[in-house]
């Protein structure tokens, strides 16, 4: 089948392939869908973002570049590849200034949580901690002014706002959805079940952030293909984000206890640093347990689906 650019108005009418498609839901009809939700979330949390007051508006921006750069990587055989490059390129960039200062947000809850657990007179030594982290967000959010306020990060709107209007869509997006979806699930399942199998038996937390890494498009593709394949998809996408929660609080926690390694304390307060490091172990234990589980219950729903690729159980 030809690959020739196409209008998303010719997907939408069915005319890439003909009327016999026209009462299908094609490829690009779920693709324009997502690409507009995306930027749209993107655009209502700009505001929020360059304020830097309310952390979730900064979450909120950072999972719009994470779920654009994947649906375009998703869907990048039925997109054509020149504009779309560019458009991953600067989502990248963006979603590393956001993320900078996600990871201290997340950081700061977690070692918050650490150090309210602390005896009172020992609350003081650990709330050093905090206004350490808080002092690494001003920096951090400085930077992130820069990106929000640069002619690139305009460049990259417009050019979002461009892409939702009239994606670049080849020929081949007015194929139905369904063939589509079913494939790039169970393709980016099958890596991600090799990426588990091929894990040692007492993996790294770098080795589960790979699978991390994995699951997270996975996750992405399977909630887009719930509405066109069904309940068992629906299930699956929802065990892929259980998944995802579990090794992203293992991850949360990794980077807690690397950030621990190297924070600058006065020997004096090293015992409440001690006693929040201890309470991270224990929760990064349970982030392990809950992650296997996770995994488990992935496996079985993907069965549902009718998928013969699994990886053995993992173990914690």
């Amino acid at each position: 089948m030809s690959t020739d650019l196409v209008t998303a108005s010719d997907v939408q009418s069915g005319d890439a392939l003909g009327a016999a498609a026209a009462c299908v839901r094609s490829v690009g009809e779920v693709v324009r869908g997502a690409l507009c939700a995306d930027i749209s979330r993107l655009v209502a949390h700009d505001a929020a973002a360059r304020l830097g007051e309310d952390a979730e508006g900064v979450h909120q921006a950072r999972v719009a570049t994470r779920r654009l750069r994947s649906n375009l990587g998703t869907f990048s055989p039925v997109l054509r590849s020149s504009p779309t490059a560019r458009l991953v390129k600067d989502l990248r960039w963006l979603s590393r200034a956001l993320g900078t200062v996600r990871d201290l947000d997340v950081l700061r809850g977690r070692i918050s949580k650490d150090v309210l657990t602390l005896d009172p007179l020992a609350r003081g030594d650990g709330m050093t901690l905090i206004e350490s982290i808080d002092a690494q967000r001003v920096t951090a959010m400085g930077s992130l002014a820069s990106v929000l306020g640069s002619k690139r990060y305009r460049s990259l709107l417009a050019s979002l706002a461009v892409t939702a209007v009239n994606p670049p869509f080849r020929r081949s997006a007015g194929l139905p959805a369904e063939d589509f979806l079913g494939t790039a699930i169970r393709d980016r399942y099958a890596a991600l079940a090799t990426a588990v199998a091929d894990l040692p038996a007492v993996p790294q937390d770098d080795e589960l952030h790979v699978v991390r890494i994995l699951a997270k498009p996975t996750r992405y593709v399977a909630e887009l293909g719930a509405d066109v394949l069904g309940a068992p998809c629906g299930r699956f996408a929802r065990r892929i984000t259980d998944l995802c929660d579990a090794l992203g609080n293992l991850n949360d926690g990794s980077k807690a206890s690397e950030w621990l390694d190297h924070v600058t304390i006065a020997p004096w307060r090293a015992f409440a640093v001690g006693r929040v490091r201890a309470s991270e172990i224990g929760r990064m234990v349970d982030a392990r347990a809950t992650w296997a589980r996770s995994w488990d219950r992935a496996q079985a729903a993907a069965a549902e689906m009718a998928w013969t690729q699994h990886a053995g159980s993992p173990l914690a």
